[in-house]
C-alpha cells in the first residue's frame, strides 16, 4: 500500500503549489499544465483548456494518450521521459488534432520541466503555445519565396540565348551563374548574333542593380543590339544604338557596361572588331606563346552619356587563341582572409586561369573560370557571374 499512499501525496502536493500559482497560471497567456507521474492532469489554466478543446473537468484525472489518441501518445512518451531523466526539454514542435477537433491539425510549441518536492521528481509541468497560425504563415511565404526563385529564374533565363549557335571555325560556349540567393533577378547578359554564315556579333554586359528595373533594362538592351545588329555591324554603333534606348528608358541610375565584338572569319582565322562602353576588356590567350593580352581600351559606360562613341579596335585569333568576355563578378568576387581583410579574385587571377586553359575546350575554359571564382568565394557567391569563351579552331 505504500507506492499509491506516496503517489496520492505527490497529487497533493502538485495540488498545493496549484494553488499557491493560481493567479499566475489562470492569467498566463499560454497553455499550463500540471500533470503527476501517471501523467495524469492536476490543474490546467484556461488557454489549456481552449487547445485541448474540452472543460477542466473532462480532462482532470486522465492521461493525455486517453483523450487524443496520436498526438497524445506522443506527448507521453515525452512526458515520461523528462520526469525519468530530470532534465527539462524545451521548445519542442509538436504537431497533431486535438480528440475533440480531430480535423484541425495544429501546431504548438512545448516546454517540459519536472517539479520536484525535496529533490523528487513528483510531477510535470508544460507550457505550450499554439504556433499554428505562425506555421502556417511560415509555410506560405516559403511557397512564395519559392515561387518567386521560379519566377526570377524564368526571367533571367529569358534574358539569355536559348542556345548558343555552333558557327564553323570556332568553339563557342557561355555560363552564366546566379548569386547565391535566387530571390532577386541580376543584371548580367550575354548574347551571340549570327550575322551570316562567317560572321557574328558577341555582346557581354551588366545592367545595374537587381529585379525588376534591372529586368526591364537588360531585355531593353539587349533587344536593342539585336535591332542595330540588323542595319550595322559597327560594333561603337551597336553599343551606340543600345545607349540611346537604354537612355529612353528613363531609369534612375540606369546604367549599363556592355563589350561588344564583331567576329568575321577569313580563311583558317578570326577577324575581330570590338568596342568597350566601361565594360571589363576582352581578354585572348595566344596558342603559340600562352600569352594573355587585354584588348582595347574601356569607353564610356551606357546611360551617362547622350551621345555614345566608344573606339573600335581591331584584332586577329589564329587557330588555337582564345577570346574570353566576361562580367565584373569574376574580377571583384571577394572572400575573408585568414588576417581579417577582404581579398578580390582580381584579374591576375582570371589571366592565370586563361594561360592554362592548354588546349581545352571553350565549353571547359568557362566551367574551370567558373569554378575558380567559386572556390575563391568558398562557394557563397556574392555577384552574379556571366563568362562568354570563343575558340578558334582554324578549320572553316
Amino acid at each position: 500500500m505504500t507506492a499509491p499512499l506516496a503517489a496520492d501525496d505527490d497529487h497533493h502536493r502538485l495540488e498545493v503549489i496549484a494553488a499557491q500559482m493560481e493567479a499566475v497560471i489562470t492569467s498566463a497567456p499560454f497553455g499550463i499544465g500540471l500533470f503527476d507521474r501517471e501523467v495524469r492532469h492536476v490543474r490546467v489554466n484556461p488557454v489549456l483548456e481552449e487547445m485541448n478543446g474540452l472543460p477542466a473537468a473532462q480532462l482532470l484525472g486522465r492521461t493525455p494518450a486517453q483523450l487524443h489518441p496520436g498526438v497524445g501518445d506522443a506527448a507521453e512518451e515525452m512526458y515520461r521521459q523528462v520526469m525519468s531523466s530530470g532534465q527539462p526539454r524545451r521548445d519542442v514542435l509538436m504537431t497533431g488534432a486535438v480528440g475533440s477537433r480531430p480535423d484541425d491539425v495544429r501546431h504548438w510549441n512545448a516546454s517540459f520541466f519536472p517539479v520536484r518536492h525535496a529533490e523528487t521528481v513528483i510531477g510535470l509541468c508544460v507550457i505550450v503555445a499554439d504556433v499554428t497560425t505562425e506555421h502556417r504563415l511560415a509555410a506560405a511565404l516559403a511557397e512564395s519565396e519559392e515561387q518567386h526563385r521560379r519566377l526570377a529564374q524564368d526571367l533571367q533565363s529569358s534574358l539569355l540565348p536559348p542556345r548558343l549557335p555552333a558557327p564553323a571555325g570556332v568553339d563557342l560556349a557561355a555560363l552564366y551563374r546566379p548569386a547565391q540567393a535566387m530571390s532577386a533577378v541580376g543584371g548580367d547578359f550575354y548574347d551571340l548574333v549570327e550575322l551570316d554564315g562567317s560572321s557574328w556579333l558577341l555582346v557581354i554586359g551588366d545592367v545595374e542593380g537587381s529585379g525588376p528595373v534591372a529586368a526591364s533594362l537588360t531585355a531593353a538592351v539587349r533587344y536593342a543590339i539585336r535591332a542595330a545588329a540588323i542595319r550595322t555591324t559597327d560594333p561603337a554603333e551597336v553599343l551606340h544604338t543600345a545607349n540611346a534606348v537604354l537612355l529612353r528608358q528613363g531609369a534612375p541610375n540606369g546604367t549599363c557596361t556592355a563589350v561588344c565584338v564583331l567576329a568575321e572569319r577569313a580563311g583558317d582565322q578570326i577577324r575581330l572588331r570590338y568596342a568597350s562602353a566601361g565594360h571589363p576588356l576582352p581578354l585572348v590567350r595566344r596558342a603559340g606563346t600562352g600569352a594573355v593580352d587585354e584588348l582595347g581600351t574601356p569607353g564610356p559606360l551606357m546611360g551617362a552619356l547622350d551621345d555614345l562613341h566608344p573606339p573600335v579596335h581591331t584584332s586577329t585569333l589564329r587557330a588555337g587563341d582564345v577570346l574570353l568576355l566576361y562580367t565584373d563578378g569574376a574580377t571583384e568576387a571577394r572572400c575573408h582572409t585568414g588576417t581579417g581583410t577582404i581579398e578580390m579574385f582580381g584579374e591576375d587571377r582570371l589571366r592565370a586561369l586563361l594561360a592554362t586553359a592548354g588546349a581545352a575546350s571553350a565549353a571547359d575554359i568557362a566551367e574551370r573560370i567558373q569554378a575558380g571564382v567559386l572556390d575563391f568565394q568558398a562557394g557563397q557567391p556574392a555577384d552574379d557571374v556571366a563568362v562568354l569563351v570563343l575558340r578558334a579552331t582554324g578549320s572553316s
